[in-house]
């Protein structure tokens, strides 16, 4: 019986160590958890303290889903969001009421306040091109060349009232192949017993003041297919007005072609494109009067007026898909592309 007690004594004392175990351990884990939640608890603190605000900018961010509540519970929050958007619509209202006070119709266009700096580059005159494009560049004039059509989609040149103004050479009527055309150029079979003309685009007449210089309008990459009445007829009245307007203004600039924006009737072995349309711009870009005009024929006979002819530069490039003077600062070109000048030309 003795022993018997002995044992349970054990037994009592070893139930009791364990639960003095569980008792400590427990009492750790929470003092861990008491330890986080005081350390949470500074770094708010000072986090706050530091943004000077209750609640610190990084949490009020974050994007919490509320459960329903009632409205009265969220109406204030929302109207602290709301206020900036309102702050932002007055801000805006100078602004479109400055654009509108300044529409092309109230306020003309002071052309005197550009410097003309752009017009020394070489290639001022042409219209915008890509290294692929097949540009022929000669001592008068410049041809991007399309082999698609067999002639130039524009040539570009400087028109000069000294030269125009020299006594001139007499046209030899030289057509010829033109080398410079890495994929052939259109020849003279190409128009033989076509009953088209191999109509200019930079016309002989522009440089005959120089024998070299009217020779070289003669290649086949200057000559596009036109009616004989056309070619002879209102075009060459076009041509001969261009030049009236270069007396005039002592120089300008000319970029005149066909428009190639389709498939058209061919003519010849190689197929040469019979176009429908002709356009001419003529741009004085010398002050006091800086102005462009431009010009759209179809080609075919006309006795019509030229001024029924002019359109806008706009109007052209969305019909030829050429960008023309793109070297100009974007006002000045809007400026001069949007309108048809009409009456400072025609005086």
């Amino acid at each position: 019986m003795a022993q018997k007690r002995k044992s349970n004594s054990r037994s009592a004392k070893r139930g009791k160590s364990s639960k003095q175990q569980r008792s400590k351990g427990g009492s750790s884990f929470g003092r861990i958890l008491l330890g986080l939640f005081i350390l949470l608890a500074l770094a708010y603190g000072a986090l706050a303290f530091k943004e000077g605000k209750l609640v610190p900018e990084v949490l009020s961010e974050l994007k919490l889903k509320l459960p329903d509540l009632d409205q009265s519970e969220v109406a204030e929050p929302e109207t602290k969001q709301e206020a900036p958007k309102e702050e932002k619509k007055i801000e805006a209202q100078p602004v479109e009421e400055n654009i509108s006070e300044e529409s092309p119709e109230e306020t003309p266009f002071d052309y005197d306040a550009f410097d003309l700096y752009f017009t020394a580059a070489f290639d001022f005159m042409w219209p915008a091109y890509t290294a692929n494009d097949a540009i022929i560049e000669r001592p008068y004039y410049t041809i991007r060349y399309n082999e698609e059509h067999e002639q130039a989609a524009w040539v570009a040149y400087k028109l000069v009232a000294d030269s125009l103004n020299q006594t001139t050479y007499e046209r030899k009527d030289n057509f010829r192949e033109d080398p410079r055309v890495r994929s052939g150029s259109a020849s003279l079979d190409d128009y033989k017993g076509s009953g088209y003309d191999r109509g200019h685009l930079a016309p002989a007449a522009d440089f005959s003041y120089d024998e070299f210089a009217l020779s070289q309008s003669f290649y086949m990459s200057n000559m596009s297919p036109q009616n004989p009445s056309f070619n002879r007829g209102v075009w060459k009245k076009l041509e001969d007005q261009v030049r009236d307007w270069a007396k005039a203004n002592q120089a300008v600039y000319v970029v005149t072609g066909p428009v190639l924006n389709k498939r058209f009737k061919t003519i010849g072995k190689n197929q040469v494109s019979v176009p429908e349309y002709y356009y001419k711009i003529v741009l004085d870009i010398e002050k006091p009067e800086v102005k462009a005009i431009a010009f759209l024929m179809k080609n075919e006979k006309s006795s019509a007026d030229l001024s029924t002819f002019v359109v806008t530069i706009d109007e052209l490039e969305k019909l030829t898909s050429l960008d023309f003077f793109p070297s100009m600062p974007d006002e000045l070109e809007n400026a001069l592309e949007s309108s048809k000048m009409t009456s400072r030309w025609f005086k």
